[in-house]
């Protein structure tokens, strides 16, 4: 042939309504295929199974059939079938007689049998095959309705059977041989030598789609659905789970049978033997290239190509000493189990031959112990097995691809990820293809394990993924940073009320107003986010407490910290030091710069005149912007109460200017430089000089606070005479001699290189023993939002 043959497959939500059958009909008017292979309507085999079980049970069922068939007559109706309306309903109708048999039956043996489940639900693919010849015949194209089950034959495996596909490739081509004419196939059927009507499983239409296509040799088989092909990961865990544009047949069946849902896992062998293309393409976005897959593809640069889940499996495991050296315990096993026709998940033996375990689906567990006690009943009671044990509430996850293959270290690489999670993994097994590496884990654990692993596998290696705490001024400042970095993705960000994560994203151009429609915050939610994030990087420039307090758990986590938050590093000396060890073991990173000096590069240089062997013995300093602007200001022209008021106005000061006049905020400075030098000190052991009179009640208001602290305004302005007596001038200055620490007022004359410092300038002296004569000074513009958040992205690009 010289045009382009292909098979068609539409699953149940492609036709579910009137409306998704018209475009299914244009999309096959578009360029008529060989064949088109049809599931039953979405929602109709469950409704079958409910009429099977109403009957087996004796309840009536009269109503519900009635309305099964009405609703297949008013379909065709809804397609405005007028020309082929008698003989499509005739056909609906001479099904309902077969099925309403089956059905009495069923109601007399007062039991489901396999053979009769088989022949019930087999009517959804008759109904809806019928509907969509009629549909097509009704729009001029001429087709024939096809019933697979008179050219596929398979054994009396009902539920699950299996094809032969000689015989039946035979009779598919003597039909196509007679008339080569499109056929309206039934999906997931197919039956016996003894003409026994039997089922493939569910989602089994795929499966026949693949039969035809290699039968007939055609270029391409397509299959219909409601998604864009096969993803990365399910959507419903991970968001960003993104279409796998191309796939092998072997990574498809592996990600299939570990429970991806969008391809029926036999369907890949009938095409894989004749090298037929299979595509994936969703019937509400034609134009969407899908998934295809072939034999091979080029590799991507990743390697893996995706991630599958089971749900609700169990594990069978049995040990003992006896069974070392014992030949066939694994044959047994599996002979035991496959009488009663129990599949086997997942094996898993360690080395020695002590212990073997395995996974099955949970209602196969009682049948499967019975087996297993039976067919070891001598070593049981012989205690050369200990006992056979059960472990229920587990899953399986399946990570899936090519690149696995002959590549070293990427179990260990899933493990570790794996393990930065806290998840145990219970059972591991890895076909000899390499191309599949399977863990058995709780249920509870799935979820993070798979996003974690899906952004370990799957993220640009070189990007980092910020997750945001803090939207003030340093944190709008920052976002306007970012935005144009393309080695950062802004991934969450968080204020006190609301957080916003998208792991594709997010969009920074109007973040407030995004912000504030978002969900509401919650820290752990948005930690544990951040933690299945690989590269992930938490910025904290916040002043919450709450945030400092669990800024060691963050980090334990394997997240890396950035904060321009003082507290985490000024809490106790045990809990400092618990940050610096979790560090060690969790390959996380923290960084804290602009803790002095915002934009000054004043703890990194610090901390390179340790590590290159210099020893630190003095540390000197005007570290608070605010304070430096004000005594630098003060010249006895204007009262210091004014100076306050005019630079809480100018926004020079914290919103109440007591946090700036307590001089806490220094001394929390002075103790993060003195324990870079490995000083175990407490914040109590710093001696402050508080600049708020004691006299006055910390229970003020501000704006009475600023009203009342003009009463002090002689006691700063006789300092002021004092010092300028002495040709002097007022500085705030925080000190540690090796020893201890302080924080007061000092007057300094123009010997003191402090003298010179103007405005808000912080000012930072070293004395080492390198720099000891001509100490190393460190000066700049150390407050401001600007010049914060430039030093808070410089510490985000040194995290890698």
């Amino acid at each position: 042939m010289d045009k382009k043959t292909k098979i068609l497959k539409f699953g149940g939500t492609s036709i579910k309504t009137p409306e998704r059958v018209e475009q299914v009909i244009r999309l096959i008017l578009s360029e008529p295929p060989t064949g088109v292979v049809v599931s039953a309507i979405g929602g109709v085999t469950d409704l079958l199974i409910e009429l099977t079980q109403m009957a087996a049970s004796g309840k009536k069922y009269s109503n519900e059939l009635k309305s099964f068939m009405n609703f297949h007559i008013q379909f065709l109706h809804g397609l405005n079938i007028q020309q082929n309306l008698k003989k499509g309903v005739e056909a609906i109708q001479n099904i309902e007689i077969e099925l309403t048999k089956n059905l009495n039956t069923i109601v007399s043996a007062q039991r489901i049998s396999p053979e009769l489940n088989d022949a019930v639900l087999s009517v959804g693919e008759r109904m809806s095959a019928n509907i969509i010849a009629t549909a097509c015949l009704e729009n001029g194209l001429d087709v024939e309705y096809l019933d697979a089950r008179n050219v596929i034959l398979t054994d009396n495996h009902f539920g699950s059977a299996f094809v032969h596909y000689q015989t039946s490739y035979d009779r598919i081509r003597a039909v196509w041989d007679k008339k080569s004419t499109t056929r309206i196939i039934t999906g997931f059927i197919g039956s016996t030598e003894n003409g026994e009507t039997t089922t493939f499983g569910r989602s089994g239409s795929d499966y026949t789609a693949s039969i035809f296509g290699a039968a007939l040799n055609v270029n391409e088989i397509e299959i219909w659905t409601d998604v864009n092909g096969i993803l990365s990961a399910d959507p419903s865990v991970v968001p960003e789970a993104k279409t796998i544009s191309h796939i092998t047949y072997e990574e498809a069946m592996e990600l299939a049978h570990a429970g991806a849902k969008v391809i029926f896992p036999p369907t890949m062998i009938p095409a894989l033997y004749k090298s037929i293309p299979i595509r994936i393409k969703n019937t509400f976005e034609p134009d969407n290239a899908g998934t295809v897959i072939t034999k091979e593809r080029r590799a991507d640069g990743h390697f893996a190509i995706g991630i599958s889940s089971l749900y609700n499996i169990t594990l069978i495991r049995f040990q003992g000493a006896g069974m070392v050296g014992r030949y066939g315990v694994i044959g047994r096993v599996f002979d035991a189990l496959a009488q009663k026709k129990i599949n086997i998940i997942l094996v898993s033996q360690v080395f020695s031959e002590h212990s073997i375990c395995f996974a099955i689906r949970p209602e196969e567990v009682a049948l499967a112990q019975s087996l297993l006690n039976k067919e070891f009943e001598f070593e049981l009671e012989n205690h050369f097995i200990d006992s056979i044990k059960i472990e229920a509430n587990l899953s399986l996850i399946a990570v899936v691809g090519e690149g696995m293959r002959h590549t070293p270290g990427i179990s260990g690489k899933l493990f570790s990820v794996l393990g930065d999670q806290n998840v145990n993994i219970i059972a591991i097994a890895q076909g000899s293809s390499e191309r599949n590496i399977s863990f058995i884990i709780k249920n509870e654990e799935v979820k993070p394990a798979i996003r974690a692993l899906h952004s370990f596998i799957f993220s640009n290696q070189k990007m980092q993924n910020i997750f945001l705490l803090g939207i003030g001024l340093v944190g709008t400042e920052l976002i306007n940073l970012m935005r144009n970095n393309d080695s950062l993705k802004v991934c969450g960000i968080s204020n006190s009320q609301n957080m916003i994560i998208d792991n594709n994203g997010l969009k920074l151009d109007d973040v407030k107003n995004n912000l504030s429609t978002g969900e509401k915050a919650d820290l752990d939610t948005f930690i544990s986010m951040a933690s299945q994030t690989h590269k992930a990087v938490l910025v904290d420039v916040t002043s919450s407490s709450i945030i400092a307090e669990k800024t060691a758990s963050i980090i334990e986590k394997g997240i890396s910290v950035v904060t321009a938050s003082k507290l985490a590093n000024s809490m106790n000396q045990d809990y400092y030091d618990s940050i610096r060890e979790n560090l060690k073991i969790s390959g996380g990173q923290f960084k804290y710069e602009t803790n002095v000096g915002a934009g000054l590069p004043i703890i990194e240089t610090l901390q390179t005149l340790i590590n290159t062997g210099d020893k630190i013995e003095k540390i000197e300093g005007i570290m608070s912007g605010t304070l430096s602007y004000l005594f630098s200001q003060f010249d006895g022209s204007v009262p210091f109460s004014e100076l306050v008021k005019n630079a809480q106005k100018s926004g020079f000061t914290e919103p109440d200017p007591r946090d700036d006049l307590n001089g806490m905020d220094v001394a929390r400075k002075i103790l993060i430089l003195a324990r870079e030098t490995g000083t175990q000190l407490e914040l109590e052991d710093v001696t402050v000089e508080n600049l708020i009179p004691s006299e006055m009640s910390p229970d003020l208001s501000v704006n009475d606070f600023l009203t009342q602290f003009s009463r002090y305004d002689s006691k700063f302005m006789n300092l002021f005479e004092l010092a300028k007596k002495e040709s002097k001038v007022l500085r705030y200055i925080a000190s540690w001699d090796g020893q201890k620490a302080t924080v007061k007022l000092n007057s300094v004359g123009s010997d003191n290189p402090f003298y010179h410092q103007n405005g808000r300038e912080n000012f930072i002296i070293f004395t080492t023993k390198r720099y000891k004569d001509s100490p190393m000074v460190i000066k700049g513009h150390g407050a401001g939002a600007e010049v914060t958040a430039a030093g808070v992205l410089g510490d985000i690009l040194k995290c890698h």
